[in-house]
């Protein structure tokens, strides 16, 4: 067993289209009940990185549990983890092509299918899977009761925004560049959110004000931070948008805000007020 697997459990759970695989790491110190993380993976999948947050929060104290999404996609098992990371990387960038054109002819095979899928998967299944993952850690002996919450990268953090507007009762959700549920349907929010912007993201930041004013006239809780000089993916040490300082600070920020919210922490920490934060409290 290496390092990046140690403590790491293969399992499933049953959603709405079927089994749903999964990886769990269990708290540190064997705590039982004990609060829980769900992990929403970006769209590269369930990937070593996504396996090593888990053990992170385990290391702090959480059951982390991580769905794959991509359970019910068989296009998806085609592909490599370098693949899907490389077509991911290029998917949206200017000179796609002529970067492809430079590759060797197998290669510039396999992006293109890459690109392919990526354009075309079925996205219906993925928020009722989140949903089916979360009622599945509610209804667990060895998770404490009003202490599950979830994390989501990109596409993730999109789910956790839909888990929020469809009013399932988490303790705390944070969202790390995820697109924003309708700005309609924030009413219907039922846990506090944190959510972290890249600086030059314009498909998602440039939203964040009306997102932010959307949470105060409904009266719900918003906490948001945008981290100058980031840009989609800054949390991800695999990516090229990787940001040390910028990750490390919304590491501690969504840590100390899980343990204050799951009641894990034995008194609130306050949050971090430094840089580019925005509150928005009803």
């Amino acid at each position: 067993m290496t390092a990046a697997s140690a403590g790491v459990e293969r399992t499933s759970f049953e959603g709405p289209h079927g089994p749903v695989e999964a990886v769990q790491v269990r708290p540190s110190g064997g705590r039982s009940p004990a609060p829980a993380v769900l992990i929403l993976h970006e769209g590269l999948g369930l990937t070593v990185h996504t396996i090593e947050l888990a053990r992170r929060f385990a290391q702090e104290g959480y059951l982390a549990f991580a769905p794959n999404l991509y359970s019910h996609d068989a296009t998806h098992r085609t592909f490599t983890e370098a693949e899907v990371a490389r077509g991911v990387s290029l998917v949206r960038t200017a000179d796609r092509e002529e970067v492809v054109a430079r590759l060797p002819a197998d290669e510039q095979e396999r992006l293109k299918k890459v690109f392919a899928w990526f354009g075309s998967r079925d996205t219906s299944t993925y928020l009722p899977d989140a949903r089916a993952a979360a009622a599945h850690l509610f209804g667990r002996s060895d998770v404490r009761p009003g202490g599950v919450a979830a994390v989501g990268f990109s596409l993730g953090g999109g789910l956790v925004g839909q888990l929020a507007v469809a009013g399932v009762e988490l303790a705390a959700g944070a969202v790390f560049y995820g697109q924003a549920p309708a700005l309609e349907q924030v009413k219907n929010v039922r846990f506090p959110l944190l959510v972290h912007y890249a600086e030059e993201d314009p498909a998602i930041t440039p939203k964040a004000p009306a997102v932010g004013e959307a949470f105060r006239a409904a009266g719900r809780e918003l906490i948001s931070f945008v981290y100058p000089g980031t840009r989609h993916g800054f949390f991800n040490e695999t990516r090229p948008a990787y940001h040390a300082d910028a990750a490390q600070l919304s590491w501690r920020r969504t840590r100390e805000f899980f343990a204050e919210r799951t009641g894990y922490a034995a008194q609130p920490r306050p949050q971090t007020a430094a840089g580019s934060g925005a509150r928005a409290v009803g």
